[in-house]
């Protein structure tokens, strides 16, 4: 991934180039191996990391210039730091952030402002550390400066980073947006994207948003109008829109009478004195097909059970979160079941019950779920999203 995210910056030498965050310097000895008279400026707390790529690089024979400043990557004062280092802005950056969501400090306020984003990112409290790595890139940069950063999906995808996705675009040319696949990095099966960012409003109206099948693989891309980009930087969700000819006639939000998520978490269902389906109930042969819950029906009637979601005869039921999600969609055929906040219960007419299951679990309707799930590990589907699923008619 290191070389591909050096590669997506552009092929002039930076004048100089920052690594925030950069550990023991894989994205900088690999800008290194591509200039190898590059004038190299590394952030991190760790001062043994720093010595590790010192180290490194000297026995590469690398003849440009590096310097490490020991501080924490997201200090606000680290302009002033750098500028002490530099005789000017660096002009290319590489960033792996960590994916995690840091406990806020006052000083954060201070880099999401000066990048343009305030009032563009969700509550403090589900602020990834991604976009204040982003942030801090863009402001420490020179104007005209391009940055490649690593980022979690849910910036890519979720609802919550829409208004940020919109500022983004609004502000900054984003070059490319590229998905990863899953396993790129050691040790980790999360999913994420590289954003190449140059620093000045955006050059044209397109957005280029590519795809690395796996790794090695040749990268495939799409152009997308901006207006639609912000809606999510993802190309499958996109290149599934572009290869439907027509707009579907029928929507799930057209028929839909109920959809609503189970009532129990996954420590209810352990502790429940009554069975409460849960995904790890649903395997892949059940796919598309009616069960019989017959049985519960009594058990149900328990006080315990007066506020919980019950499915009943007609209903379909099918997984909100999880690696396998479009794999477990079944109907209700008869009887009733309780079921876990890991499930949407969904309610439609007597006649489009059929239309609807099989909509749910054909070939199209699979890619169609996969392209519109979102989130790091688990994928999950949002509502929203889910009363666009077109319903094919019988």
């Amino acid at each position: 991934m290191s070389r591909l995210l050096v590669a997506s910056l552009p092929a002039r030498t930076p004048s100089s180039l920052l690594d925030l965050g950069a550990g023991e310097g894989a994205l900088a000895l690999e800008a290194s191996s591509r200039w190898k008279c590059l004038d190299l400026v590394t952030v991190d707390v760790d001062h043994h990391a720093s010595r590790v790529l010192a180290q490194q690089l000297q026995r590469r024979g690398f003849a440009g210039r590096h310097r490490h400043v020991q501080q924490d990557a997201l200090e606000v004062d680290l302009c002033r730091r750098l500028s002490q280092e530099m005789k000017w802005r660096p002009s290319a950056a590489v960033c792996n952030p960590p994916f995690l969501v840091p406990a806020w400090r006052k000083g954060y306020c201070s880099i999401v402002e000066d990048a343009g984003f305030s009032g563009a990112l969700p509550a403090i409290t589900s602020t990834d550390a991604a976009t204040l790595f982003l942030a801090q890139n863009l402001r420490l940069m020179e104007m005209g400066g391009t940055v490649a950063i690593i980022v979690p999906d849910s910036l890519v995808s979720a609802s919550k980073y829409q208004r940020f996705r919109e500022t983004l675009l609004a502000k900054y040319d984003l070059q490319q947006a590229i998905r990863l696949p899953r396993g790129a990095f050691a040790g980790t099966d999360a999913l994420a994207h590289v954003f190449v960012v140059a620093k000045r409003k955006p050059a044209n109206d397109l957005v280029r948003l590519s795809v690395l099948p796996a790794l090695g693989a040749k990268v495939k891309s799409i152009y997308v109008d901006r207006d639609r980009a912000a809606k999510r930087l993802d190309y499958f969700f996109h290149a599934s829109q572009q290869q439907q000819q027509h707009p579907p006639s029928l929507a799930l939000a057209d028929i839909v009478v109920d959809l609503r998520r189970g009532s129990f978490n996954s420590a209810e269902v352990r502790a429940s004195p009554a069975f409460v389906l849960h995904t790890t109930d649903i395997h892949q042969a059940m796919r598309g097909t009616w069960f019989d819950f017959t049985g519960g029906d009594e058990t149900y009637r328990d006080e315990r059970f007066k506020s919980a979601v019950i499915a009943e005869a007609g209903d379909i039921l099918l997984s909100r979160v999880g690696r396998n999600a479009a794999d477990k969609v079944i109907g209700v055929l008869a009887g009733s079941i309780a079921i876990s906040d890991c499930l949407y219960r969904l309610r439609v007419g007597p006649d489009h019950r059929v239309s609807v299951l099989r909509s749910l679990t054909s070939a199209a309707g699979e890619s169609w779920l996969k392209a519109h799930a979102y989130g790091v590990a688990a994928r999950q589907i949002s509502k929203a999203d889910l009363l666009m699923l077109p319903v094919e008619p019988l």
